[in-house]
């Protein structure tokens, strides 16, 4: 698999497009994961720490995991200059180095796109999570412009997309069920047109809410909330 480049990672949350897509995800996703001050809080596939810190703030207990040292070197960068406290550790999503039921919630945003058996990961989530803990997973959404435009410019330009594997919402709902969880709640957001351009953006975004209604599983980010079952 094509590494990541943490630096043209965090380069993009830098853009007019990276900016709003960023913001309209963590609030979809914090309102679904509910953490609180106190809990044990996994990480997974953090990347360059861009959630870790976000759930650090929050007054938790985080731990960010990835399978790229070179990630996770700008990903303690960024929590030193936030002055905040998160530990990170380069792991296997399919191997966890935790006991059972260690964490209170499990957090994991675009990774079960890049594995191709995202089952197992399922797996050792719901192991290292509490009974009754909490789990919210986001994929990039098969049913959304984005991933088409995606596709079609990975037959132009070599990108890290084209060794994604879009998920659908039933996709992603019945492999976290496969895994023994109870699945609360589906949500969606990003229903725009993908264009990097902020007076596009500006006009774009009060139409999210109002899409959200209407299409409600079509937006570019899917995120799912879900339980694991005692």
């Amino acid at each position: 698999m094509k590494p990541w480049n943490p630096q043209e990672y965090d380069a993009w949350y830098e853009t007019p497009l990276g900016i709003l897509s960023d913001r309209l995800e963590k609030e979809l996703v914090f309102s679904l994961i509910d953490i609180k001050p106190g809990e044990r809080v996994l990480d997974i596939g953090c990347g360059t720490g861009n959630y870790t810190v976000e759930v650090a703030k929050r007054v938790a207990d985080v731990i960010g995991i990835d399978s790229s040292e070179e990630m996770l070197g700008w990903a303690r960068i960024k929590a030193q200059k936030a002055d905040i406290k998160a530990s990170f550790k380069a792991a296997d999503a399919m191997n966890l180095p935790f006991p059972d039921s260690s964490f209170d919630a499990v957090l994991s945003n675009g990774l079960l796109c890049f594995l191709k058996e995202p089952e197992k990961a399922l797996m050792e989530m719901r192991r290292v999570l509490k009974p009754g803990g909490r789990l919210v997973v986001g994929v990039l959404n098969r049913w959304s412009l984005w991933a088409l435009f995606r596709r079609v410019k990975g037959l132009i330009k070599d990108t890290i997309y084209n060794q994604a594997h879009f998920i659908s919402p039933p996709e992603l709902e019945g492999l976290i069920r496969g895994a023994g969880f109870h699945v609360k709640e589906a949500r969606t957001c990003l229903f725009f047109f993908p264009v990097n351009n902020r007076v596009y953006l500006k006009i774009a975004e009060p139409f999210e809410r109002l899409d959200r209604v209407l299409i409600p599983r079509t937006g570019a980010f899917l995120a799912i909330s879900a339980v694991k079952q005692n």
